[in-house]
């Protein structure tokens, strides 16, 4: 061996010492992602949500929340749509039809205020947590393994601020003693004078006349992402309750709620009150498929497009081949579906059905038993689902949150989204009654 290869030999562990180490120029070896990370990428939760301090955001086009804010955007521009229109021959179709999926809490910034077991057990069934936001957290398909990395990986973005699971009590640090029926009195006045129901709810408690559901709905963003506050007690340690009364922002900054000028005291008669109030809630409702008519009248394709497959369906069903690849999670597969390889941006790709067991399978057709055609039959089920997680204001029932939740490998449809109406459903019934006839040429 020559004296060089003799140096180079002794040189070599040095050299991979410095390059583990990073130290020297070149690509050092990276440091092993968070699992909670990985499932969050995998979960495809950066498609919906902001995650600050955690992912980015996917590319705009492909970005719930970002990609209809855009569109939304050039409303009322006629230059705007006109150059859009150009790339996106769809364009007036996207302003006429897009309502949902513009604004999504923060995950990044979710347990400064939230417990961590709070956060678990929502993965596990989400509710409807906030009832001025049509669309619902969907099903995720994760092991109870992944859910634990995620929450722990959530927990981590949130720093030494983190929330904890320890348990509350009713007494206040003042030592007022304990939770009686006058303090939770001066709560509720403290509530109403603060201007809360303003944009909150808290169960089916009435606070002033005229703020009912259509109230709220006016209100538009700046009520959107406000909770029920009758959830409070599950989710906020009451530490954290009174810190985020007094100053939202100091505990999270990526909330909505602005600052009310609440004094400690004030603060401490809210936390009487969400903490200890009667929320008012209602007997449990029933998880039925509505009654759905058959139309005395031919409904042609075209109407069905633009009523329900137009509007809705594409979104997670689009067609990879004018999609830059992607199909959407009811297609090409996402946030953890596989995909069922079911295009709805055409007749053809309705027609050729979905793909179970390397197997076409009609979405249009009954079942061997006369069981509804599989598309009707993931429409209906997101009415059973509608029970838990799309509860309006007011209409907040007892064991919300331990319902029947969604079952992640048969989600009712359109997932995430409010269920469709009789009308809606009508249309879809009776095109499919008459043999789900394709458009007129």
């Amino acid at each position: 061996m020559s004296a060089r290869a003799r140096l180079l030999l002794l040189a070599l562990p040095v050299v991979l010492g410095l390059a583990i180490a990073g130290l020297l120029p070149g690509r050092a070896l990276a440091a092993p992602k968070h699992p909670g990370r990985v499932v969050a990428e995998k979960a495809q939760c950066n498609r919906c949500h902001p995650i600050t301090g955690g992912l980015p955001a996917f590319k705009r086009e492909m970005h719930c929340v970002d990609c209809h804010t855009w569109i939304l955007g050039t409303k009322g521009d006629a230059a705007a749509i006109a150059k859009q229109r150009e790339a996106f021959p769809d364009w007036d179709r996207y302003l006429e039809s897009i309502v949902h999926f513009t604004r999504l809490p923060d995950l990044g910034t979710l347990a400064r205020r939230v417990r961590p077991g709070a956060l678990r057990a929502y993965l596990d069934a989400p509710y409807d947590l906030r009832p001025h936001l049509e669309e619902s957290m969907i099903p995720v398909r994760l092991s109870a393994r992944e859910k634990d990395a995620l929450v722990d990986w959530l927990a981590g973005l949130a720093g030494p601020a983190v929330a904890t699971d320890a348990p509350d009590t009713h007494a206040d640090p003042a030592g007022a003693g304990p939770l009686t029926t006058d303090r939770i009195a001066a709560g509720r006045e403290t509530f109403v004078q603060k201007g809360c129901p303003t944009c909150h709810v808290f169960g089916n408690v009435r606070f002033q006349p005229g703020f009912d559901a259509a109230f709220y709905k006016a209100m538009g963003p700046a009520a959107q992402l406000a909770p029920n506050l009758r959830f409070a007690r599950e989710r906020l340690p009451r530490a954290v309750f009174l810190r985020f009364v007094q100053d939202p922002r100091a505990v999270d900054p990526a909330v909505t709620m602005p600052a009310l000028g609440v004094t400690p005291a004030e603060a401490e008669r809210l936390a009487d009150f969400v903490y200890g109030a009667d929320p008012e809630l209602s007997a449990p409702l029933p998880a039925a498929a509505p009654e759905v008519p058959v139309l005395s009248r031919p409904v042609p394709f075209d109407e069905v497009y633009d009523e329900v497959l137009g509007k809705i369906c594409v979104h997670c069903h689009m067609d990879p081949a004018i999609n830059d690849g992607d199909g959407g999670a009811g297609n090409t597969g996402g946030l953890t579906y596989p995909g069922k390889r079911l295009a709805l941006e055409s007749y053809a790709g309705l027609a050729r059905g979905l793909r179970r067991d390397g197997k076409r399978v009609s979405v249009t057709t009954p079942g061997p038993n006369g069981e509804p055609p599989l598309l009707l039959a993931a429409l209906l089920r997101r009415h059973r689902e509608a029970a838990r997680d799309q509860r309006p204001a007011f209409g907040d029932h007892a064991g919300l949150a331990t319902a029947a939740a969604p079952d992640p490998q048969a989600p009712g449809m359109p997932l995430g989204l409010p269920a469709l109406g009789v009308a809606q459903l009508s249309l879809i019934k009776t095109w499919l009654a008459q043999g789900a006839p394709g458009p007129v040429e």
